[in-house]
């Protein structure tokens, strides 16, 4: 199975609630044989993943799609070589390589998971997300009410800060949820310094919070490290970081509990597997996150399975809400745990015509 061609879709993920709707950009990677598979990026802008797609364009095209592992290394020198930045297009590196793995999977007809080496786990723990941009307390709460027994994994919460209303939004939401269930809490805004990180550190304990992430930038790994020494809550950081280089230094220093992972950013599955190689050595774990496509949380979903030090995943409110109409699945989501099936590749497919294409 060869790769034919590769282009990029901006679209917007129907809004849900009053939250706005969350932008994906998506390349799509088709084969001779006529399958294809799309990869989500993280990327600076839209453009960003079309020039990326443009440069790749001969290096991809008319090869074999279970080379996904010497590909991934030959677009990276290939940034290189042009003096890219790599901050700047390593999402598009991830959009590649999330593609390949699901189509590489589907040409040796199993379950990404099996590719990967087996699964650890037989389903996936997880925890629900609000809506992206959903920062308001009743909106939250109310959102919750309807959640019923879909919030039974745990909660996870994108705080806009650590500041006094954001953290009482935290009390209410475990009030709540009761004491049994997790709540994963996660600061947009790094606290500004050491002493505030402290005190919101102090005020996420009471709350017996399950993990903390984001609480300060993650290239801080001296403050972090003083900041573990101080706190029972278990802190996570990573998910803004990009390339194997410094993720090692992160994991190298012990600054956290948690390594967070973003497959969109961090250069898709083959640099998430090492990742999680770098915490296993350390004794550390590693969260996957999941992003605006239900494909890359499927993608999550199936490096957890494998991985054996892996923290549950986030799931966002779309795709728990989109089966059939965002996207189908065969994965089955019971009492919080996702279940993955047998089914080749990711074992799932976008319905493209519910989202909003943009020019």
């Amino acid at each position: 199975m060869k790769i034919a061609d590769l282009n990029s879709i901006t679209v917007r993920c129907p809004a849900a609630e009053q939250a706005p709707a969350a932008l994906c950009c998506l390349l799509r990677i088709a084969t001779d044989t006529g399958r294809f598979s799309f990869g989500e990026a993280h990327v600076p802008t839209p453009e960003h993943l079309d020039e990326a797609a443009e440069l790749f364009e001969p290096l991809l095209i008319g090869a074999d799609v279970r080379s996904q592992g010497e590909l991934w290394e030959r677009m990276i020198q290939t940034l290189a070589a042009e003096k890219w930045p790599l901050g700047e297009y390593i999402g598009a590196v991830s959009a590649v390589d999330l593609a390949l793995w699901d189509l590489a999977a589907q040409a040796y007809d199993v379950a990404l998971y099996q590719l990967l080496g087996g699964a650890h786990f037989s389903a996936v723990d997880t925890y629900l997300l609000p809506p992206e941009g959903m920062s308001d307390a009743k909106q939250i709460l109310s959102w919750l009410h309807r959640q019923g027994e879909q919030v039974a994994g745990g909660v996870g919460l994108s705080l806009p800060s650590g500041a006094p209303d954001d953290l009482r939004i935290v009390r209410q939401v475990r009030k709540r949820i009761g004491p049994k269930r997790r709540l994963i809490v996660r600061l947009q805004d790094n606290c500004p310094d050491l002493e505030s990180a402290f005190s919101v550190a102090r005020q996420l304990a009471k709350t017996e919070v399950f993990w903390g992430e984001n609480i300060l930038p993650s290239a801080a790994r001296q403050e972090y490290a003083k900041l573990r020494n101080t706190t029972e809550v278990p802190l996570a950081a990573g998910g803004d970081l990009y390339g194997i280089k410094q993720f090692y230094q992160l994991v190298k220093t012990q600054a956290v509990d948690i390594v967070t992972a973003d497959l969109r950013r961090c250069g898709g599955i083959t640099a998430g597997r090492r990742v999680a190689d770098l915490a296993r050595l350390e004794g550390m774990r590693v969260a996957f996150t999941a992003g605006a496509s239900p494909l890359t949380t499927l993608a999550a979903a199936h490096l957890s399975a494998h991985c054996p030090v892996a923290m549950p995943i986030g799931l966002p409110t779309h795709f728990v809400d989109g089966f059939g109409d965002l996207f189908i699945t065969s994965a089955q989501l019971n009492g919080g745990f996702l279940r993955l099936s047998d089914e080749s590749g990711l074992g799932g497919r976008l319905h493209l015509d519910n989202w909003e294409a943009l020019e």
